[in-house]
């Protein structure tokens, strides 16, 4: 997720979009326990470690899932979707299909999108 943070072009496998979408889940809900501990919040209230990294990472993710888009055939346009609530169901869908194998317009799967699933948590 990081070291491609800002490559929208290109391709993402499936192991590395949940990957790093599991940890990116992680992070949020330990930093969040880390901030309702020292500022003494609710467990509804973003606290501060969690905002800050939640900006931090908006970028990487939102690239993870246009490369990860463009993995399955698609526009990365097409994430636009996540602004209507009923749109996540078919980007839902569409990140847990299998990679294409085919040459599509946004490259074929090279070995650096496969070595990416090796690099998310670094």
């Amino acid at each position: 997720m990081w070291s491609r943070g800002r490559d929208f072009r290109g391709r993402s496998t499936r192991a590395a979009y949940w990957s790093a979408s599991i940890v990116n889940l992680l992070v949020s809900f330990v930093l969040g326990a880390i901030s309702a501990a020292i500022w003494n919040l609710d467990s509804n209230d973003l606290g501060p470690l969690e905002a800050i990294y939640s900006l931090v990472a908006l970028l990487p993710m939102v690239a993870l899932g246009v490369r990860r888009l463009h993995d399955v055939g698609r526009s990365g346009k097409w994430l636009w979707l996540s602004f209507t609530g009923i749109g996540i169901i078919p980007l839902i869908w569409w990140s847990l299909q299998s990679s294409s194998n085919e040459v599509n317009r946004w490259d074929s799967l090279t070995s650096e999108d496969i070595n990416e699933v090796m690099t998310v948590g670094r």
